[in-house]
């Protein structure tokens, strides 16, 4: 018995110590993710609400609202919601009121113009009331669609949403049909913040046909890489590709 009582200490150390290790462990992988993704600050709002803020975006809670979930943005905001239908969220900007109850979508916002873009549910989209004088008609947006409401403008415009990749940013979910790799380029530049660079200026026209999900750029790169043939090399945050398909 008192060889056991001993070394009882030991083993819970020796457990604990197992732990912190395996701990540190994932904090530093999840840093290295992270560090690819690292245009993005994601935010929980409410339990049932979570948002990403892209680059150098605002989102702050309207304090005033004590009994609303009111908030005011300014950038690119995702925000992925699922309020009851007696308290919905709404975003507020200098132009729009959204009002989002069980929904999936982004909202890109600066003093010209506001850009509603939904992915899932259904959006009320509107004039901010503070700044319009006018009648207020609401215009619902639901998914695939765009509403737009622009400053000096009545009402809000609605339109088809073309882009398969206009959540790429917050969730790492890429999709390319016959895209150009200029295109491509374009888009690992806004979702990771790395630039392609072509020694041959014609393989910016080589049409890519894949989806990513989830990928490092690197596993990006070594993938067109291996589609086309290509060389390449990655310098700071520069995908360099020697070789074109044309």
């Amino acid at each position: 018995m008192s060889f056991n009582s001993k070394n009882k200490p030991i083993g819970a150390y020796f457990l604990m110590s197992l732990y912190l290790v395996m701990l540190l462990i994932l904090i530093y992988r999840n840093k290295l993710l992270v560090l690819e993704t690292d245009l993005t600050t994601s935010m929980i709002l409410t339990p049932n609400t979570t948002s990403k803020l892209y680059k150098s975006a605002r989102l702050t809670r309207n304090q005033d609202s004590s009994n609303q979930q009111i908030y005011e943005m300014n950038g690119l905001v995702y925000f992925e919601s699922r309020e009851v239908k007696n308290q919905p969220l709404v975003v507020v900007t200098d132009l729009a009121e959204i009002t989002v109850f069980d929904a999936i979508l982004t909202i890109e916002s600066n003093s010209k113009e506001t850009i509603v873009r939904v992915a899932e549910g259904l959006v009320e989209l509107t004039q901010n009331r503070d700044n319009y004088k006018g009648n207020r008609t609401p215009l619902n947006i639901k998914p695939s669609q765009i509403g737009i409401i622009k400053a000096n403008t009545r009402g809000a415009i609605k339109t088809i949403n073309k882009d398969p990749n206009f959540l790429a940013w917050a969730n790492q979910k890429l999709f390319f049909q016959n895209t150009s790799l200029g295109d491509v380029a374009s888009i690992m530049e806004r979702v990771y913040g790395y630039q392609f660079k072509f020694i041959d200026n014609t393989a910016s026209k080589c049409l890519l046909s894949r989806s990513y999900e989830k990928k490092t750029p690197k596993e990006i790169a070594e993938s067109i890489s291996n589609i086309f043939g290509f060389d390449y090399q990655i310098v700071n945050r520069t995908i360099i590709y020697e070789g074109s398909c044309l």
